[in-house]
């Protein structure tokens, strides 16, 4: 004579079947199931940081090229100085928007920063001409550094780019 624990069904069996099987609701009960988070998170994306940055880049590129004319730099001034080093930057953050991962790219901001913030001292005459070097000039760079900081943080796992949450608190 079988013993109660033996004929006593197993969750997930057909106690009414000749062959007692597992059926298909019994193998994903309710209690192994992952629970459902009520206030979902939003995460963000370390390339919005990079497509920001570069958007940003690309203004001042663009400002850069129009600069000369915009703010009337006098005859001292060098105008060709700001329209390549804005054509440049623009291009650069063009390239660097399309690929993402390249931050050598962001690495040639950089430089044509220093150098904008550099020429301020030596190629500009008027004040004019020279603050717009020197504030383009640390936009350019600080705004290349944060790209490069974003890609680095997105190639990194479990770093706060790749899984932050957005809190809306």
């Amino acid at each position: 004579m079988p013993r109660e624990e033996e004929t006593k069904p197993t969750p997930g069996q057909d106690p009414e079947a000749d062959v007692p099987e597992l059926n298909a609701p019994a193998l994903a009960p309710g209690d192994v199931a992952p629970p459902v988070d009520p206030s979902p998170r939003f995460y963000r994306d370390w390339r919005t940081g990079v497509t920001i940055a570069g958007f940003l880049n690309l203004l001042a590129g663009a400002w850069l090229i129009a600069s000369p004319w915009a703010l009337d730099y006098v005859a001292g001034d060098s105008r060709l100085n700001p329209i390549i080093c804005g054509a440049i930057v623009a291009f650069v953050a063009l390239m660097r928007v399309g690929i993402w991962r390249a931050e050598w790219l962001s690495m040639i901001s950089v430089g044509v920063g220093v150098w904008l913030f550099g020429s301020g001292f030596w190629l500009a005459t008027s004040s004019a001409a020279q603050w717009n070097s020197w504030s383009l000039g640390l936009a350019v760079i600080v705004l290349a550094l944060l790209s490069i900081d974003a890609t680095e943080e997105g190639r990194l796992e479990g770093s706060p780019a790749a899984g932050e949450s957005l809190s809306l608190r």
